[in-house]
């Protein structure tokens, strides 16, 4: 199974949160759900909002994260994104309250209609993904 890896980092500004082999990689992007597994063509495609599933010989690992983009080159995935959490780390009842929060917001408060589609699908994949960990 070790030739059957590819190589993923996940990078924010801040940090880099994940070096590791994987067997499978699932990101969202920006019009859908995209795969990879050792010996995907290369690619470049920018980030949604959701979930970033690594799958590993340890399990699975999971993490929101909120844009970005998304190289995939010689058998190593790189994940830029401006913001990610692994599952674990994100308090459901926060997630609640961010949920809560966004649906009550109007179009002016929000700024416009896309504005607020997007806190409310942020808030809904966190709370996903916290409840998932």
């Amino acid at each position: 199974m070790a030739n059957e890896k590819l190589h993923c980092n996940l990078i924010t500004p801040d940090a880099q949160l994940l070096d590791c082999a994987a067997t499978f990689v699932a990101i969202p992007g920006h019009d859908g759900q995209f795969g990879f597994l050792k010996n995907r063509a290369p690619l470049l495609c920018k980030l949604g909002v959701g979930e970033l599933r690594i799958d590993t010989d340890d399990g699975t690992r999971r993490y929101f994260v909120d844009g970005g983009f998304a190289q995939m080159l010689s058998n190593t995935l790189n994940v830029l994104t401006e913001r990610a959490e692994a599952a674990g780390d994100i308090d459901i009842a926060s997630a609640d309250e961010e949920l809560r929060k966004a649906l009550s917001l109007t179009v002016s408060e929000a700024g416009s209609a896309e504005a607020r589609d997007l806190a409310v699908r942020r808030a809904r994949a966190r709370k996903r993904i916290s409840s998932n960990a």
